[in-house]
């Protein structure tokens, strides 16, 4: 990171000058996600609403590899979770290093 790559405003928080500004797409971030809770949570698939969906994922370049980001993430936690010791196992391994 550049030196000058940010600035510190009068209440001490650090704005990224290179960070990408989303103030323009909030509004339509809103609406993604208002239609996604309608249309996966109330299970409310009018063609408007699909449509609308569709047109805003395209707008915004949300792919399917982003949606299933979340969802790769949160496999590789509960594969590592499986991958982890007890305690016992710990204290076991423990003393057999001492």
């Amino acid at each position: 990171m550049a030196e000058n790559d940010f600035t510190v405003d009068e209440y001490g928080e650090i704005h990224r000058n290179s960070e990408p500004q989303r103030i323009e797409n909030d509004a339509l971030w809103r609406e993604y996600q208002q239609l996604e809770y309608e249309i996966f949570s109330h299970n409310d698939k009018s063609p408007e609403k699909l449509a609308r969906f569709q047109e805003l994922e395209k707008q915004l370049g949300i792919t399917q590899q982003k949606k299933n980001a979340f969802i790769n993430a949160k496999n590789k936690l509960r594969e590592n979770a499986q991958q982890t010791m007890s305690i016992t196992q710990i204290l076991s391994k423990e003393n057999q290093n001492d």
